[in-house]
C-alpha cells in the first residue's frame, strides 16, 4: 500500500462571499452555522428576525429623507414659481362695459417649436 504524506491529507474548508460587501448579516451566518445544534438553531433565527427589523429600519429612514427632499424641492419650486395670472381692464366700445384681458406668464410663454420639420404639412403636395 501507498504511504500517506501530510501534503495528501490537506483538507480546509474555504468561505467566501461572492459578490457584494461583507455585511455583519453574512458575518453572523457563518458565525452561527459553525456552532453545535443547540446554539446555530437559535442564532440564525435571531440573526435572521434581527435583519427584518434592521430592514425596515432603515426603510423608514430612508422614507422620511425621500419625504424631507420633496418638501425641500416643493418649497424651492413654489419661490421659483411667482408669476401669476394678471388681469387689465381697458376701453370698450360699449359703455359702462371694460374690455378686461387676463395674461398667464406660464401660457403665453408656451414652448419654442423648431424651425424644421420631419414632413410637410398635409396641406402641401
Amino acid at each position: 500500500m501507498s504511504k500517506k504524506t501530510p501534503s495528501q491529507d490537506f483538507n480546509y474548508k474555504f468561505e467566501h462571499q461572492w459578490g457584494g460587501e461583507d455585511t455583519w448579516y453574512t458575518k453572523g451566518k457563518r458565525w452561527a452555522n459553525k456552532q453545535k445544534f443547540p446554539i446555530n438553531h437559535l442564532s440564525l433565527g435571531f440573526i435572521e428576525w434581527l435583519w427584518k427589523h434592521w430592514i425596515d429600519g432603515k426603510i423608514k429612514i430612508e422614507m422620511m429623507s425621500v419625504d424631507k427632499q420633496a418638501e425641500e424641492i416643493k418649497k424651492q419650486w413654489d419661490l421659483e414659481d411667482v408669476r401669476q395670472p394678471t388681469v387689465e381692464e381697458g376701453p370698450s366700445s360699449v359703455s359702462d362695459l371694460p374690455t378686461l384681458r387676463i395674461r398667464n406668464p406660464v401660457v403665453e410663454g408656451g414652448t419654442e417649436e423648431s424651425g424644421t420639420s420631419m414632413a410637410p404639412p398635409s396641406t402641401e403636395i
